[in-house]
């Protein structure tokens, strides 16, 4: 595996503390802005998460981001109401909770060095080796993954299955730090990292299935492309969300073509014609075609049983790591 693909991730806490720290008295910013000088705004959720957990309401000072439309929004230094208290104080004025002309007192000088738009352009370079094609060595078995968080701790888990037989074959568990937090289209720098462990024992001969997109994303390279393009594997993205695409009316046997732009992206396939369906991508070096046919061929319930009793497995541990 690349070296950069886990060693160089940036540490996303640290880099939107330090931004909230140079947010003077007397002005304000909001999550959207901070998320921008991230580099995306898709990291807003992230960066109320961060001003939730900030234990440094001095150095950082969480009471001066306020939510988009002005609304003041939480305080973890005591709750809204101190929060408008204490910006008062510095000179900001509200109309109830909302912040009175916030374009006026807008902080958005940010001195940042994007590390999320670095990522962005670091999955831009992994997507050029991305393969779609027919997998022709003999399929020999089908590993499913998931993986299952408790704040800063993930658990990850493999549960692999004969494709002859389709009988479970071999199970394992690996627990770590979850470095890198949950961002919308970055889940592969999440992710990555703590099922690397798990990749050592794949053998020759093995599909790799995902509970995450592959092709049937708005980039056109979901986690489980990219996990295919960094370990050079074969993989199949099996999801319970539609993020893009179309799928096409015509039903044949419970499966539906989903096109993006025109191109078959993969396919919403339900267990019966009425059912609620997953959808299933090519990730890497699979075909769309043959990421259909594994799916089905392991279809029992609504999700494919690699992917099902690896979610399963992933939150059977959690739980237990959270009992003792």
């Amino acid at each position: 595996m690349p070296s950069d693909s886990v060693e160089r991730l940036p540490d996303l806490w640290k880099e939107t503390y330090d931004l909230v720290a140079q947010v003077p008295s007397g002005r304000v910013t909001t999550y959207g802005e901070v998320a921008r000088a991230l580099g995306d705004v898709a990291a807003s959720r992230f960066v109320g998460l961060a001003m939730s957990r900030n234990d440094d309401i001095v150095r950082v000072p969480c009471r001066r981001v306020v939510q988009t439309d002005g609304h003041v929004g939480g305080y973890t230094g005591g709750g809204p109401e101190k929060k408008i208290r204490l910006l008062k104080r510095e000179g900001i004025r509200f109309e109830g909770s909302k912040v009175v002309d916030l374009e006026s007192v807008l902080f958005r000088e940010f001195k940042s060095s994007y590390p999320l738009a670095e990522l962005r352009r670091r999955q831009a370079d992994l997507k050029k080796g991305l393969r779609i094609e027919r997998y022709r060595c003999p399929i020999e078995r089908v590993a499913g993954f998931d993986v299952a968080y408790s704040d800063d701790r993930a658990y990850a888990s493999m549960v692999v299955f004969d494709y002859q037989s389709g009988a479970e074959v071999e199970r394992r568990l690996v627990e770590g730090n979850a470095r890198f937090p949950y961002v919308p289209t970055y889940l592969g720098f999440r992710e990555i990292p703590v099922i690397a462990p798990l990749l050592k024992h794949v053998e020759k001969g093995t599909i790799l299935m995902f509970d995450g997109n592959g092709i049937l994303h708005p980039l056109g390279f979901g986690v489980t492309s990219q996990i295919g393009v960094v370990f050079d594997v074969p993989t199949v993205g099996v999801a319970k969300k539609l993020l893009c695409g179309e799928v096409s009316g015509r039903t044949t046997e419970g499966v539906r073509d989903v096109r993006c732009g025109g191109r078959l992206a993969g396919y919403a396939i339900s267990k019966t014609r009425a059912g609620k369906p997953v959808y299933v991508s090519p990730g890497h070096l699979v075909s769309p075609a043959q990421a259909r046919d594994i799916a089905l061929r392991f279809l029992v319930y609504r999700v494919p049983e690699p992917t099902r009793l690896a979610h399963i497995a992933a939150g059977e541990a959690r739980r237990a790591a959270k009992s003792k």
